[in-house]
């Protein structure tokens, strides 16, 4: 039995790229940029109107102007402005030809309606001792060749926005891992059947199935393994065959039914460990057959959950690219906390809480409040769960307003 640090560093070890792909724009949420992004023009691409009003030249002390054009964003000015002259123009437009400089419409008032000409307030706003311009310069924002998304960037929304200004359509990321879930057992019957004597629904293909859709992956779920040797075989043969990751629930603890070291050693993935002193999960297999890895996990849907969390993200987000953060937030326990055995570091579901607030930083503290809980079968407490709280091996009792580690789930 090794310690959960020394098991997760011997995870990451073997967790390793699977190339790249390209992918389109529409599919880049989350994902991993593999090259470098440069922009192939200038943004903004010309002088434009960062306001609705009125462009002119800003050397030109008229008291009145003539509106000679009206340019809306998209239209190609085809004027050029003189002293005395003006244009009407509207945000994001192009500059015409002999301006530099737009007037805001609330600082301008008509003049004689007849000739259709416009005086103007002086603008109040000063910057660094000149009148604003209200123009957004070409190239001011980037020009054009400049590197605007360094590879190793995770993709969200704004980084989209960013491709799509650049004309870059399909988007050259590391490969995602295709992921393979099987469930084991004799006495698990699917969701949608009612149990009989003895059975129980399988929960942990579809809690599975949701953590990695939560972390961008579509999990392919291959079904129940029944307790014998050669059915547990034949499905994780299909799933080594299929997946660079295989996640299997059940069948990784002592009992004379449970098959999946064996047959994980029959199919020449090499384990790496089988047990870990942490609780729940104890019984926890991990190995690897080339660059495929494969996770052994236990049959209780809590140990399911916390495994998955500590171990299985980790493996994904470096595979993948991303970088591996600590996602433990320190807390103050709400109540006391103790417990019997203290042998293995422990995760325990708790409820997070807002308290008084500190007024000198007038930040909320934050509470972690145990929640009761029976055990590594008790998924009910998970429902009411907002985190998974660590203690340490060798420690028994922890006092209210102490500190203890939380991630949230």
């Amino acid at each position: 039995m090794i310690k959960a640090a020394k098991a997760l560093n011997i995870v990451l070890k073997h967790a390793k790229s699977l190339g790249t792909e390209k992918i389109p724009l529409s599919a880049t949420l989350g994902r991993v940029l593999s090259e470098n992004i440069y922009s192939d023009i200038a943004m903004p691409p010309f002088d434009r109107s960062a306001m609705d009003g009125f462009a002119v030249n800003s050397k030109d002390k008229s008291k009145a102007f003539e509106i000679i054009e009206d340019i809306p964003a998209g239209k190609v000015p085809k004027k050029m402005i003189k002293f005395g002259q003006c244009a009407r123009i509207m945000t994001g437009a192009m500059l015409p030809k002999g301006t530099d400089k737009v007037i805001k419409v609330e600082d301008s008032e008509p003049a004689t309606k007849s000739r259709g000409s416009s005086t103007f307030k002086e603008p109040k706003v000063l910057l660094s001792g000149s009148l604003k311009s209200n123009v957004s310069k070409a190239g001011e924002d980037i020009k054009k060749g400049q590197l605007i998304l360094k590879k190793g960037t995770k993709l969200r929304p704004q980084e989209a926005a960013m491709l799509a200004t650049v004309g870059k359509t399909k988007v050259k990321v590391l490969r995602q891992p295709r992921v393979a879930v099987i469930s084991t057992g004799s006495e698990l019957v699917e969701p949608n059947h009612k149990p009989k004597a003895g059975q129980i629904r399988n929960s942990n293909a579809s809690m599975l199935l949701l953590q990695l859709k939560r972390q961008g992956i579509d999990g392919q779920y291959l079904g129940i393994a029944r307790d014998n040797f050669v059915a547990t075989r034949k499905l994780i043969q299909k799933g080594l065959k299929q997946a660079d990751i295989l996640l299997l629930s059940g069948g990784v603890s002592v009992g004379d039914y449970d098959f999946v070291r064996e047959v994980l050693k029959s199919c020449g993935v090499k384990v790496h460990f089988n047990k870990v002193a942490i609780k729940p999960g104890k019984p926890t297999v991990f190995g690897t057959k080339g660059k495929k890895v494969v996770f052994g996990l236990p049959g209780n849907p809590v140990a399911v959950l916390v495994i998955f969390e500590l171990f299985v993200v980790p493996a994904l987000d470096k595979i993948v690219g991303r970088r591996t953060k600590d996602n433990f937030t320190p807390m103050k326990l709400l109540k006391d906390f103790k417990r019997r055995d203290t042998k293995r570091e422990q995760y325990y579901p708790i409820k997070i809480t807002r308290g008084n607030r500190d007024f000198q930083s007038q930040v909320p503290d934050t509470f972690a409040a145990p929640l009761v809980f029976h055990g590594s079968a008790h998924m009910q407490a998970l429902t009411k769960a907002d985190g998974i709280m660590q203690i340490k091996n060798g420690i028994k009792n922890v006092k209210k307003g102490a500190m203890v580690n939380v991630r949230p789930i």
